[in-house]
């Protein structure tokens, strides 16, 4: 379902984005260029912590891991990213996750570990077929990194 935007004159009209603090830029703003890239700055900052922990394409089948942290407990963990990750080909369901200090598991097998049992961060669940990967699916936001001890 497609989301409904804002007329053409309110659209026009807005001047920042109050959750991100994102400035709009002006119709008729010269060097639009510049601007631009001041928009572009504010987003990316915005954006900057849903980055952390995302699995991502390398291309073949190697999976990269962006930096991040998480608590564990009272404990901040902080991962510092990898890449290179090779995974199996022809897999319907490999789980990548990190463990409570911080080590990133690739399960090719079953199933992320019980929560309640083997604390961990769930970061994605990867499908790979004909040397390639064909899908990531997200799954860092059901936790909201925080392992309960």
């Amino acid at each position: 379902m497609a989301e409904v935007y804002p007329s053409n004159n309110d659209l026009l009209n807005l001047v920042s984005e109050s959750d991100t603090g994102v400035e709009y830029i002006p119709t008729g703003t010269a060097p639009y260029y510049l601007q631009f890239r001041k928009l572009l700055y504010r987003l990316l900052l915005a954006c900057k912590k849903a980055n952390e922990l995302r699995v991502f394409d390398e291309g073949g089948l190697d999976v990269g891991v962006k930096a991040g942290s998480f608590w564990y407990g009272t404990t901040l963990v902080n991962y510092a990213g990898s890449s290179g990750n090779i995974l199996a080909d022809d897999k319907a369901n490999i789980y990548l996750y990190l463990n409570s200090t911080g080590n990133l598991v690739i399960d090719e097998y079953s199933a992320f570990p019980d929560m309640a049992t083997t604390p961990h961060i769930r970061l994605a669940v990867v499908t790979t077929s004909a040397g390639d990967i064909t899908s990531i699916t997200d799954c860092r936001g059901g936790h909201g990194f925080v392992i309960p001890q």
